[in-house]
């Protein structure tokens, strides 16, 4: 067969592989955009409660095989499990029962099906309510806590020799800092650190994954703040240091918490 009739042929075919697969749109899991409340926010008074938890995502949830809930510190649901779809069909949102709720930190656990891709996504986050009236005798009772708290550190080496120093202050159900050294082990700080990320999970009370950036104070000490830990139990806190021009390091902290 003629050379230039095999080439016409081969990027005919090119052609229309290529306008074929540009047919069908490319699609993601469904993954939130926007909260209200937003994650890790803090509520100072009823008025700033909003009547409801909705979610924005990218992709439209099956409203029957999705939810929200709204957990308390003691795992009991807040809100009035009427899951609605709003103005966009991306957005779906739960009422919250007011009657229910006290100064405290709450969960969010969300779990949707995605009508484009047919994929389950599942996620969870947090945000604090304060009453003012009674944010003072609230703050004399953390101030106790944190005087009888421990703090946790634990230490985990790499198979290529990287020492990872992960501690938690002042490691009480609430708010904590979490801190994580990333070195040789020489003791020099490790550079060439892209992200780290933290996941929280307690299985037991199936709350999480809830993922969080953390931030660079130092050469090789990174930190977040947060009431990730919203209740007592047995956590597992993943961390994934994200390296430039090697492998990520992955390590889950087994994380034993009591109020």
């Amino acid at each position: 067969m003629d050379m230039k009739v095999i080439l016409g042929t081969f990027f005919a075919l090119l052609f229309v592989v290529g306008t074929t697969l540009s047919i069908f749109p490319a699609y993601g899991h469904a993954s939130p955009i926007t909260y209200n409340p937003t994650p890790n926010s803090i509520l100072d008074s009823a008025q700033s409660l909003p009547d409801e938890v909705a979610i924005v995502f990218t992709e439209r949830p099956e409203i029957k095989a999705s939810s929200i809930k709204v957990l308390n510190s003691n795992n009991e649901r807040i809100d009035t499990n009427d899951l609605t779809t709003l103005d966009s069909d991306k957005t779906i949102a739960v009422s919250l029962d007011k009657s229910k709720i006290t100064p405290g930190i709450y969960t969010v656990n969300w779990a949707v099906l995605s009508k484009d891709d047919g994929h389950i996504t599942k996620g969870s986050y947090v945000f604090t309510f304060e009453d003012k009236s009674i944010m003072q005798n609230q703050n004399q009772q953390s101030n106790l806590d944190m005087s009888r708290s421990t703090i946790f550190t634990e230490n985990y080496t790499s198979s290529d020799n990287v020492v990872l120093n992960f501690s938690i202050t002042p490691f009480i159900v609430g708010q904590n800092n979490f801190t994580l050294g990333v070195n040789h082990e020489n003791g020099t700080a490790v550079k060439n650190i892209r992200n780290i990320f933290l996941e929280f999970n307690n299985p037991e009370k199936n709350l999480g994954p809830l993922a969080e950036t953390m931030e660079k104070i130092g050469d090789g000490i990174f930190s977040k703040s947060g009431s990730f830990i919203s209740q007592e139990g047995n956590w597992q806190i993943k961390v994934t240091v994200q390296r430039i021009g090697q492998y990520d390091i992955n390590h889950v902290f087994d994380v034993p918490i009591k109020n």
